[in-house]
């Protein structure tokens, strides 16, 4: 998994992670993956998704990394009662999604991995060349 339930206290108290999960560990597993998955989706069309999210320890791009938190502790945060941790929560929650939405948009071009296409040759290039097939006008 690109983040672990300890990473997570950059961007939420271990306590209060716990107490909004009620101690179970798994509820926090699967909102760090719904993170992921939203994360990815933003990023699949013109990023190596696949690449980024295997990647562990310093090898991952730690603005994206804080991101994902960030989005983890917003699906986290909505279980527990109204506080002022939701609205940090949501602050940050809208300024990952909206970075993600500049990314998805071109706008932005973080460094990440770019996606390839099937032959291995990395896709979404801005240009692109070629030529036709050389015509030989001599054949009679």
């Amino acid at each position: 998994m690109y983040i672990s339930i300890d990473e997570l206290k950059t961007a939420l108290y271990a306590y209060q992670a716990q107490e909004i999960a009620n101690d179970d560990s798994d509820i926090l597993l699967m909102n760090i993956a719904a993170a992921e998955g939203e994360v990815r989706s933003y990023l699949a069309g013109r990023y190596d998704v696949n690449a980024i999210f295997a990647a562990q320890g310093a090898e991952r791009n730690p603005l994206l990394l804080e991101l994902t938190k960030n989005i983890a502790v917003w699906y986290i945060v909505r279980l527990s009662n109204v506080d002022l941790i939701y609205k940090h929560a949501k602050e940050r929650y809208d300024a990952a999604v909206d970075w993600l939405n500049r990314v998805a948009d071109g706008k932005l071009n973080p460094d990440l991995p770019p996606a390839a296409a099937a032959d291995g040759v990395p896709d979404g290039s801005a240009i692109s060349w070629g030529s036709s097939e050389p015509r030989n006008n001599n054949d009679y």
